[in-house]
């Protein structure tokens, strides 16, 4: 039986204020100790980061539902505490689910603290529910990081 094929292309942008530094809010994307605190909760040693422009980023850990959730990153932009531009595939344990494209942008906020706009233009494959799902983790990935900015 021939495997039914299908892309989904969409966009959602997110956007938050945190009670930190630009500079702190950009180090939480550049150090991977830092970023592996909030971002993935993935084991030690599971994620490898080479945060500069074309450095790499990856991340391969047991996934939802059994399989093996795999993360692969490439930087193309960065300039330190305004922007960071990067693409990514990303596997849920099925074969590939999908290529994004994100930018991070980074403000002062009015009042102090950290304006951060992200957004994510992507190609969701093969019926996986990337949009909604993707946004949700987004969603939960930009809390987890203001509670570790917080801490």
């Amino acid at each position: 039986m021939t495997k039914s094929r299908s892309v989904v292309h969409a966009t959602f942008t997110l956007k938050r204020t945190y009670p930190a530094s630009r500079r702190d809010v950009f180090d939480a994307f550049a150090n991977v100790s830092k970023k592996s605190k909030w971002a993935y909760g993935a084991p030690e040693g599971a994620h490898k980061l080479d945060f500069r422009a074309g450095g790499h980023e990856t991340v391969e850990m047991p996934g939802p539902g059994g399989g093996t959730f795999k993360y692969e990153g490439v930087y193309h932009e960065i300039v330190a505490g305004e922007r960071i531009i990067y693409s990514y595939t990303f596997d849920m344990g099925r074969g590939p689910a999908g290529v994004t494209m994100t930018t991070v942008e980074l403000a002062d906020a009015e009042g102090g603290g950290t304006h951060l706009k992200f957004t994510e233009q992507g190609a969701y494959l093969d019926g996986f529910d990337g949009p909604k799902f993707w946004e949700s983790g987004t969603t939960s990935l930009l809390d987890r990081l203001g509670q570790t900015l917080a801490d």
